[in-house]
């Protein structure tokens, strides 16, 4: 991406300076002109490209916290069933000691 920014800047530099030559009546003071222009459209590029990266960054940090969340709740949730399954195994062993006592 960073070399799309500068080829990008590098373009808006070369058709910046044809523009200038081209209009035949380009002075020194219109060819500055056009050098800060290209200039600052570079440095307004790298600043998108290290605000992109930066986003980018934080995307995945947040992917990042988004997985080891999903992981949690997924052990969360084999731990529930457990104890589900021993909660339903007691319950039948109370039962039958229930009814055993309820036979005597």
């Amino acid at each position: 991406m960073r070399k799309n920014a500068i080829h990008s800047s590098l373009a808006v530099v070369g058709i910046a300076l044809a523009a200038a030559l081209l209009g035949g009546c380009a002075s020194t003071g219109d060819l500055a002109k056009t050098t800060a222009t290209a200039d600052h459209a570079s440095q307004q590029a790298q600043a998108a490209q290290r605000q992109a990266a930066q986003a980018s960054k934080s995307a995945d940090q947040a992917n990042q916290t988004a997985n080891a969340a999903m992981s949690k709740a997924d052990h969360a949730s084999s731990v529930a069933g457990q104890a589900m399954n021993e909660v339903d195994r007691l319950k039948q062993e109370i039962d039958r000691m229930f009814k055993k006592t309820m036979q005597k």
